[in-house]
Protein backbone atom coordinates (compact mmCIF):
# COMPACT_ATOMS: atom_id res chain seq x y z
CA UNK A 1 0.00 0.00 0.00
CA UNK A 2 1.18 3.52 -0.75
CA UNK A 3 1.37 5.54 2.47
CA UNK A 4 -0.53 8.81 2.67
CA UNK A 5 1.31 11.91 1.56
CA UNK A 6 2.99 13.83 4.35
CA UNK A 7 1.44 17.17 5.24
CA UNK A 8 3.24 19.93 7.00
CA UNK A 9 2.11 22.78 9.24
CA UNK A 10 -0.48 23.05 11.97
CA UNK A 11 -3.87 21.53 11.52
CA UNK A 12 -6.19 24.10 10.00
CA UNK A 13 -9.29 23.87 7.90
CA UNK A 14 -11.86 26.18 6.39
CA UNK A 15 -15.23 26.15 8.14
CA UNK A 16 -17.79 24.07 6.29
CA UNK A 17 -21.09 22.31 6.91
CA UNK A 18 -20.26 19.53 4.45
CA UNK A 19 -16.81 18.24 5.47
CA UNK A 20 -17.71 14.72 4.34
CA UNK A 21 -17.67 15.77 0.68
CA UNK A 22 -13.93 16.39 0.70
CA UNK A 23 -12.75 13.36 2.70
CA UNK A 24 -14.99 10.42 1.74
CA UNK A 25 -12.29 8.80 -0.40
CA UNK A 26 -9.40 9.40 2.03
CA UNK A 27 -7.81 6.52 3.92
CA UNK A 28 -6.89 8.51 7.05
CA UNK A 29 -9.12 11.32 8.33
CA UNK A 30 -9.19 13.34 11.56
CA UNK A 31 -12.56 15.02 12.18
CA UNK A 32 -12.16 17.99 14.52
CA UNK A 33 -14.92 20.04 16.12
CA UNK A 34 -17.83 20.10 18.53
CA UNK A 35 -20.53 19.39 15.93
CA UNK A 36 -21.18 15.67 16.43
CA UNK A 37 -23.66 15.61 13.56
CA UNK A 38 -20.99 16.63 11.03
CA UNK A 39 -18.50 14.16 12.52
CA UNK A 40 -21.08 11.39 12.13
CA UNK A 41 -21.51 12.36 8.49
CA UNK A 42 -17.76 12.15 7.95
CA UNK A 43 -17.72 8.63 9.38
CA UNK A 44 -20.74 7.63 7.30
CA UNK A 45 -19.19 9.04 4.11
CA UNK A 46 -15.89 7.20 4.60
CA UNK A 47 -17.76 3.97 5.34
CA UNK A 48 -20.05 4.36 2.32
CA UNK A 49 -17.15 5.04 -0.04
CA UNK A 50 -15.15 2.10 1.29
CA UNK A 51 -18.13 -0.27 1.12
CA UNK A 52 -18.90 0.77 -2.44
CA UNK A 53 -15.72 -1.13 -3.37
CA UNK A 54 -15.84 -3.76 -0.60
CA UNK A 55 -19.45 -4.36 0.49
CA UNK A 56 -18.50 -6.64 3.38
CA UNK A 57 -16.08 -4.16 4.94
CA UNK A 58 -16.16 -4.12 8.75
CA UNK A 59 -16.41 -1.10 11.05
CA UNK A 60 -14.32 -1.26 14.23
CA UNK A 61 -14.84 1.33 16.99
CA UNK A 62 -12.17 2.27 19.51
CA UNK A 63 -12.28 4.63 22.51
CA UNK A 64 -8.81 6.17 22.77
CA UNK A 65 -9.66 7.56 26.20
CA UNK A 66 -10.21 4.11 27.73
CA UNK A 67 -7.50 2.37 29.77
CA UNK A 68 -7.31 -0.30 27.09
CA UNK A 69 -7.40 2.31 24.29
CA UNK A 70 -3.93 1.63 22.86
CA UNK A 71 -4.36 -2.14 22.95
CA UNK A 72 -7.81 -1.88 21.38
CA UNK A 73 -6.37 0.34 18.64
CA UNK A 74 -3.58 -2.10 17.86
CA UNK A 75 -6.09 -4.96 17.66
CA UNK A 76 -8.49 -2.97 15.49
CA UNK A 77 -5.75 -2.02 13.02
CA UNK A 78 -4.44 -5.56 12.75
CA UNK A 79 -5.72 -7.80 9.92
CA UNK A 80 -7.94 -10.70 10.99
CA UNK A 81 -7.47 -14.32 9.98
CA UNK A 82 -9.34 -13.76 6.73
CA UNK A 83 -7.45 -10.60 5.79
CA UNK A 84 -10.66 -8.60 5.57
CA UNK A 85 -10.48 -4.81 5.29
CA UNK A 86 -11.93 -2.50 7.92
CA UNK A 87 -12.68 1.09 8.78
CA UNK A 88 -11.41 1.96 12.25
CA UNK A 89 -13.35 4.77 13.98
CA UNK A 90 -11.32 6.09 16.92
CA UNK A 91 -13.01 8.45 19.38
CA UNK A 92 -11.49 10.47 22.21
CA UNK A 93 -8.42 11.72 20.34
CA UNK A 94 -8.06 14.53 22.89
CA UNK A 95 -6.98 11.85 25.41
CA UNK A 96 -4.45 10.11 23.17
CA UNK A 97 -0.87 9.85 24.49
CA UNK A 98 2.32 9.82 22.41
CA UNK A 99 2.33 6.04 22.02
CA UNK A 100 -1.24 6.11 20.73
CA UNK A 101 -0.42 8.88 18.27
CA UNK A 102 2.54 6.87 16.97
CA UNK A 103 0.26 3.87 16.47
CA UNK A 104 -2.30 5.99 14.61
CA UNK A 105 0.33 7.47 12.31
CA UNK A 106 1.92 4.06 11.77
CA UNK A 107 -1.42 2.45 10.92
CA UNK A 108 -2.12 5.20 8.38
CA UNK A 109 1.30 4.67 6.79
CA UNK A 110 0.77 0.90 6.50
CA UNK A 111 -2.54 1.47 4.74
CA UNK A 112 -4.09 -1.85 5.78
CA UNK A 113 -7.20 -0.16 7.21
CA UNK A 114 -9.02 3.10 6.76
CA UNK A 115 -9.01 5.34 9.82
CA UNK A 116 -11.34 8.08 11.04
CA UNK A 117 -10.15 9.77 14.24
CA UNK A 118 -12.62 12.00 16.11
CA UNK A 119 -11.52 15.02 18.16
CA UNK A 120 -14.12 17.31 19.83
CA UNK A 121 -12.12 20.48 19.20
CA UNK A 122 -10.83 22.87 21.80
CA UNK A 123 -7.38 23.24 23.29
CA UNK A 124 -7.08 19.84 24.93
CA UNK A 125 -5.22 17.41 22.70
CA UNK A 126 -4.67 19.97 19.94
CA UNK A 127 -1.11 18.70 19.52
CA UNK A 128 -2.58 15.30 18.73
CA UNK A 129 -4.46 16.78 15.78
CA UNK A 130 -1.35 18.59 14.54
CA UNK A 131 0.71 15.39 14.80
CA UNK A 132 -1.87 13.38 12.88
CA UNK A 133 -2.08 15.95 10.08
CA UNK A 134 1.72 16.00 9.80
CA UNK A 135 1.58 12.20 9.82
CA UNK A 136 -0.68 12.05 6.77
CA UNK A 137 -4.24 12.48 8.06
CA UNK A 138 -6.68 14.70 6.15
CA UNK A 139 -8.42 17.28 8.34
CA UNK A 140 -12.24 17.40 8.32
CA UNK A 141 -13.43 20.51 10.22
CA UNK A 142 -16.66 19.80 12.13
CA UNK A 143 -17.30 23.08 13.95
CA UNK A 144 -20.67 24.44 15.01
CA UNK A 145 -22.30 26.35 12.15
CA UNK A 146 -23.05 30.04 12.53
CA UNK A 147 -24.70 32.80 10.54
CA UNK A 148 -24.96 32.37 6.81
CA UNK A 149 -23.39 28.91 6.97
CA UNK A 150 -26.62 27.59 8.50
CA UNK A 151 -28.71 28.86 5.59
CA UNK A 152 -26.17 27.40 3.16
CA UNK A 153 -26.59 24.08 4.98
CA UNK A 154 -30.37 24.27 4.55
CA UNK A 155 -30.01 25.06 0.85
CA UNK A 156 -27.61 22.13 0.38
CA UNK A 157 -29.87 19.73 2.23
CA UNK A 158 -32.78 20.66 -0.02
CA UNK A 159 -30.62 20.64 -3.15
CA UNK A 160 -29.55 17.07 -2.42
CA UNK A 161 -33.25 16.18 -2.82
CA UNK A 162 -33.55 18.35 -5.94
CA UNK A 163 -35.58 20.95 -4.08
CA UNK A 164 -35.08 24.56 -3.07
CA UNK A 165 -36.46 27.21 -0.73
CA UNK A 166 -36.87 30.95 -0.84
CA UNK A 167 -34.47 32.99 1.38
CA UNK A 168 -37.28 33.92 3.77
CA UNK A 169 -38.29 30.24 3.99
CA UNK A 170 -34.78 29.36 5.17
CA UNK A 171 -35.04 32.09 7.82
CA UNK A 172 -38.48 30.85 8.84
CA UNK A 173 -37.08 27.36 9.27
CA UNK A 174 -34.29 28.70 11.48
CA UNK A 175 -36.80 30.62 13.57
CA UNK A 176 -38.89 27.48 14.00
CA UNK A 177 -36.11 24.94 14.54
CA UNK A 178 -33.02 26.90 15.56
CA UNK A 179 -29.47 26.36 14.34
CA UNK A 180 -29.03 22.72 15.37
CA UNK A 181 -27.89 21.00 12.17
CA UNK A 182 -29.26 17.59 13.09
CA UNK A 183 -32.72 19.04 13.68
CA UNK A 184 -32.52 21.15 10.52
CA UNK A 185 -31.53 18.14 8.42
CA UNK A 186 -34.50 16.19 9.77
CA UNK A 187 -36.80 19.17 9.15
CA UNK A 188 -35.59 19.53 5.56
CA UNK A 189 -36.18 15.84 4.92
CA UNK A 190 -39.69 16.12 6.35
CA UNK A 191 -40.53 19.22 4.30
CA UNK A 192 -39.31 17.54 1.11
CA UNK A 193 -41.40 14.50 1.90
CA UNK A 194 -44.61 16.33 2.76
CA UNK A 195 -44.64 19.53 0.68
CA UNK A 196 -45.03 19.66 -3.09
CA UNK A 197 -44.35 23.36 -3.74
CA UNK A 198 -40.94 24.29 -5.10
CA UNK A 199 -39.31 26.48 -4.09
CA UNK A 200 -40.60 25.93 -0.56
CA UNK A 201 -42.03 29.19 0.79
CA UNK A 202 -41.94 30.81 4.21
CA UNK A 203 -45.73 30.47 4.42
CA UNK A 204 -45.47 26.71 3.88
CA UNK A 205 -42.79 26.39 6.56
CA UNK A 206 -44.85 28.41 9.04
CA UNK A 207 -48.03 26.46 8.37
CA UNK A 208 -46.21 23.13 8.53
CA UNK A 209 -44.70 23.86 11.95
CA UNK A 210 -47.79 25.44 13.49
CA UNK A 211 -48.65 22.20 15.27
CA UNK A 212 -45.15 21.17 16.31
CA UNK A 213 -44.49 21.15 20.06
CA UNK A 214 -42.55 24.21 21.31
CA UNK A 215 -42.61 25.87 17.87
CA UNK A 216 -45.78 28.04 18.12
CA UNK A 217 -44.20 30.28 20.78
CA UNK A 218 -41.47 31.37 18.40
CA UNK A 219 -43.98 32.03 15.63
CA UNK A 220 -46.31 34.03 17.89
CA UNK A 221 -43.35 36.07 19.14
CA UNK A 222 -42.23 36.81 15.59
CA UNK A 223 -45.77 37.91 14.66
CA UNK A 224 -45.99 40.23 17.69
CA UNK A 225 -42.63 41.84 16.94
CA UNK A 226 -43.63 42.25 13.31
CA UNK A 227 -46.97 43.85 14.22
CA UNK A 228 -49.15 41.24 12.48
CA UNK A 229 -52.27 41.19 14.65
CA UNK A 230 -54.31 38.68 12.63
CA UNK A 231 -51.40 36.26 12.58
CA UNK A 232 -50.88 36.73 16.34
CA UNK A 233 -54.50 35.81 17.00
CA UNK A 234 -54.52 32.88 14.60
CA UNK A 235 -51.25 31.38 15.81
CA UNK A 236 -51.88 31.84 19.53
CA UNK A 237 -55.35 30.30 19.30
CA UNK A 238 -54.04 27.43 17.19
CA UNK A 239 -51.27 26.75 19.70
CA UNK A 240 -53.70 26.81 22.64
CA UNK A 241 -56.19 24.62 20.78
CA UNK A 242 -53.48 22.00 20.28
CA UNK A 243 -52.23 22.35 23.85
CA UNK A 244 -54.51 24.18 26.33
CA UNK A 245 -51.61 24.36 28.77
CA UNK A 246 -49.30 26.18 26.35
CA UNK A 247 -50.07 29.64 27.80
CA UNK A 248 -46.92 29.94 29.95
CA UNK A 249 -44.72 28.85 27.04
CA UNK A 250 -46.34 31.40 24.73
CA UNK A 251 -46.02 34.28 27.18
CA UNK A 252 -42.39 33.35 27.90
CA UNK A 253 -41.55 33.18 24.19
CA UNK A 254 -43.11 36.56 23.41
CA UNK A 255 -41.56 38.20 26.48
CA UNK A 256 -38.18 36.79 25.43
CA UNK A 257 -38.67 38.21 21.94
CA UNK A 258 -39.58 41.63 23.31
CA UNK A 259 -36.55 41.65 25.63
CA UNK A 260 -34.31 40.76 22.68
CA UNK A 261 -35.89 43.59 20.68
CA UNK A 262 -35.31 46.03 23.54
CA UNK A 263 -31.66 45.04 23.87
CA UNK A 264 -31.05 45.36 20.14
CA UNK A 265 -32.79 48.75 20.10
CA UNK A 266 -30.53 50.00 22.90
CA UNK A 267 -27.26 49.16 21.11
CA UNK A 268 -25.40 51.81 19.06
CA UNK A 269 -26.65 52.08 15.50
CA UNK A 270 -23.27 51.36 13.91
CA UNK A 271 -22.32 48.40 16.14
CA UNK A 272 -21.36 45.19 14.25
CA UNK A 273 -24.11 42.57 14.09
CA UNK A 274 -21.98 39.93 15.82
CA UNK A 275 -21.35 42.28 18.74
CA UNK A 276 -25.03 43.21 18.98
CA UNK A 277 -25.97 39.52 18.94
CA UNK A 278 -23.67 38.81 21.88
CA UNK A 279 -24.97 41.77 23.89
CA UNK A 280 -28.62 41.03 23.16
CA UNK A 281 -28.39 37.25 23.46
CA UNK A 282 -29.99 36.64 20.07
CA UNK A 283 -28.78 34.68 16.99
CA UNK A 284 -26.65 36.87 14.68
CA UNK A 285 -28.96 36.27 11.74
CA UNK A 286 -31.85 37.96 13.62
CA UNK A 287 -30.06 41.23 14.39
CA UNK A 288 -30.88 42.93 11.09
CA UNK A 289 -34.55 41.91 11.31
CA UNK A 290 -34.79 43.09 14.94
CA UNK A 291 -33.19 46.43 14.06
CA UNK A 292 -35.80 46.99 11.37
CA UNK A 293 -38.62 45.98 13.73
CA UNK A 294 -37.28 48.21 16.53
CA UNK A 295 -37.75 51.28 14.33
CA UNK A 296 -41.50 50.63 14.42
CA UNK A 297 -41.69 50.30 18.22
CA UNK A 298 -41.84 53.31 20.53
CA UNK A 299 -39.64 52.70 23.62
CA UNK A 300 -42.59 53.46 25.95
CA UNK A 301 -44.80 51.00 24.06
CA UNK A 302 -42.10 48.34 24.30
CA UNK A 303 -41.79 48.86 28.05
CA UNK A 304 -45.57 48.73 28.47
CA UNK A 305 -45.74 45.50 26.44
CA UNK A 306 -43.15 43.87 28.70
CA UNK A 307 -45.12 44.85 31.81
CA UNK A 308 -48.34 43.53 30.25
CA UNK A 309 -46.65 40.26 29.32
CA UNK A 310 -45.40 39.82 32.90
CA UNK A 311 -48.99 40.18 34.13
CA UNK A 312 -50.24 37.83 31.41
CA UNK A 313 -47.62 35.28 32.43
CA UNK A 314 -48.97 35.35 35.96
CA UNK A 315 -52.53 35.12 34.61
CA UNK A 316 -51.94 31.98 32.54
CA UNK A 317 -50.44 30.46 35.68
CA UNK A 318 -53.69 31.15 37.54
CA UNK A 319 -52.68 34.34 39.36
CA UNK A 320 -54.50 37.68 39.09
CA UNK A 321 -52.08 40.60 39.27
CA UNK A 322 -53.52 44.10 39.65
CA UNK A 323 -50.82 46.73 39.76
CA UNK A 324 -48.20 45.21 42.05
CA UNK A 325 -50.66 43.20 44.16
CA UNK A 326 -51.30 39.47 43.93
CA UNK A 327 -54.98 38.82 44.55
CA UNK A 328 -56.02 35.83 46.61
CA UNK A 329 -58.64 34.52 44.19
CA UNK A 330 -57.09 32.69 41.23
CA UNK A 331 -57.94 32.71 37.53
CA UNK A 332 -59.15 29.72 35.59
CA UNK A 333 -57.54 28.72 32.30
CA UNK A 334 -60.01 30.59 30.09
CA UNK A 335 -59.55 33.81 32.08
CA UNK A 336 -55.77 33.50 31.90
CA UNK A 337 -55.93 32.89 28.15
CA UNK A 338 -58.06 36.01 27.71
CA UNK A 339 -55.52 38.14 29.61
CA UNK A 340 -52.69 36.76 27.48
CA UNK A 341 -54.59 37.34 24.25
CA UNK A 342 -55.39 40.94 25.18
CA UNK A 343 -51.77 41.60 26.13
CA UNK A 344 -50.54 40.29 22.78
CA UNK A 345 -53.04 42.28 20.73
CA UNK A 346 -52.54 45.46 22.77
CA UNK A 347 -48.78 45.17 22.26
CA UNK A 348 -49.25 45.01 18.50
CA UNK A 349 -51.85 47.79 18.37
CA UNK A 350 -49.87 50.22 20.54
CA UNK A 351 -46.35 49.47 19.35
CA UNK A 352 -45.88 52.80 17.59
CA UNK A 353 -47.62 54.94 20.20
CA UNK A 354 -46.15 57.01 23.00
Amino acid sequence: MTPPAKRSGAAKGAATTSPEAAVAAERAVVAVGAEDFLAERVVAAVLAHARSAEPGLERRDVDLGAESGLGDLVAACSPNLFGEAAVVVARGAENADEATVRELVGAAAQGEVRLVVLHPGGVKGRKVVDALVVGGYVLAPCEKAKGRAVEEFIARELRSSRRSATPDAAQALRLAIGDDLRSLAAACAQLVSDLEDDPISAESVALYYDGVADVPGYLVSDAVLGGRAVEVLRRSRWALANDPGAGPALSAAVAGGLRGLAKVASTPRGAPEAEVAREAGVPPFKVRQLREQAQRWHPAALAAALVALARADAAVKGRDVTGRALREEGLDREQGTYVLERALLDAVRNRGRH
